[in-house]
């Protein structure tokens, strides 16, 4: 049996490839949460948490590009929703701590 290309096409992967920063945002978090007293706690969520904010500033750009263009604006909303919630936390653990 042939499976059109078309309906290979309309097939989008799900949410959650596309909140795959969290992965490093929330140990981050974590870690600023139980142990931010702790300096080597602090400076070892600040290297995971850049590298999950990178990975954010580029999930982001995609899921606005996707809500630009009508194309999955549910996800592209959930999206920018997980993503920008996390880095803005992020931020203000680390500038709490700082």
């Amino acid at each position: 049996m042939n499976v059109p290309v078309a309906q290979d096409e309309q097939r989008s992967p799900s949410s959650i490839a596309d909140t795959w920063p969290a992965v490093l945002l929330l140990p981050a978090l974590l870690l600023l949460r139980f142990l931010g007293e702790h300096a080597w706690a602090y400076w070892i969520a600040a290297v995971i948490g850049v590298l999950g904010l990178i990975g954010a500033a580029v999930e982001i750009t995609g899921a606005v590009g996707h809500l630009l263009n009508r194309r999955r604006p549910w996800v592209a909303a959930w999206v920018l929703l997980v993503l920008v919630s996390a880095v803005l936390v992020l931020v203000l653990r680390l500038a709490e701590h700082w």
